[in-house]
C-alpha cells in the first residue's frame, strides 16, 4: 500500500508539467493535495486506503434555496445516469450542503495518463454541472435532464 502512495505521490509532481491548466498544487497532507486550475475550480485529490483507490473530489457550488429540491432530484437522477458511464457521482457535503463531484481510480491501474483523462473529465463534468447549480435563474426545463442519453451527458 505505501508503495502505491509512494507512486500517487510522484504521479502528483508530474501533474503541474503535464496539464498547463494547473496554476497551484498544495500538498496539504502526505496523502492529499489540493489542485487548483486556470479556470477557478479546485479540485481535491486523496489516497485512502481500503479498498487502495484515488479519490477526486471539486465542490461545484449550493443550489439556491428557492430551486433546492428540484436540484436534490436532479442530483439523484445524474447519479443513476451516469453508472456505467463515468466514473463520477455527485453528492452533498455536510453541512453546508454544497454540491461536490466525486470521481474514484483503483490504485493498482493508476498511471499519468489515466490520473490525467481522470482530472480532465472530472473538470469537464464539474463545469457543465455547476453551470447548472450555480445559475439562479435556472428553469425546470435545464434541470430535467431524465430523457438525456448517455452520449449527451458526456458532451459536456
Amino acid at each position: 500500500m505505501t508503495n502505491q502512495l509512494s507512486d500517487l505521490q510522484y504521479l502528483i509532481r508530474q501533474l503541474g508539467p503535464s496539464l498547463p491548466e494547473i496554476s497551484t498544487i498544495i500538498e496539504e497532507d502526505l496523502d492529499s493535495w489540493q489542485i487548483n486550475f486556470d479556470t477557478g475550480l479546485s479540485l481535491q485529490i486523496s489516497w485512502q486506503e481500503n479498498p487502495a483507490r484515488v479519490l477526486l473530489c471539486c465542490a461545484i457550488g449550493k443550489p439556491v434555496e428557492s430551486q433546492r429540491e428540484k436540484i436534490f432530484a436532479w442530483l439523484l437522477n445524474m447519479n443513476l445516469l451516469l453508472q456505467g458511464v463515468a466514473n463520477v457521482k455527485l453528492a452533498l457535503s455536510s453541512p453546508e450542503d454544497d454540491v461536490i463531484l466525486i470521481g474514484e481510480l483503483e490504485a493498482n491501474v493508476l498511471s499519468l495518463e489515466m490520473l490525467q483523462e481522470e482530472i480532465t473529465n472530472c473538470l469537464r463534468f464539474a463545469a457543465k454541472f455547476s453551470e447548472l447549480i450555480n445559475d439562479p435563474e435556472i428553469d425546470s426545463e435545464k434541470i430535467n435532464l431524465t430523457h438525456a442519453t448517455n452520449g449527451e451527458l458526456l458532451r459536456a
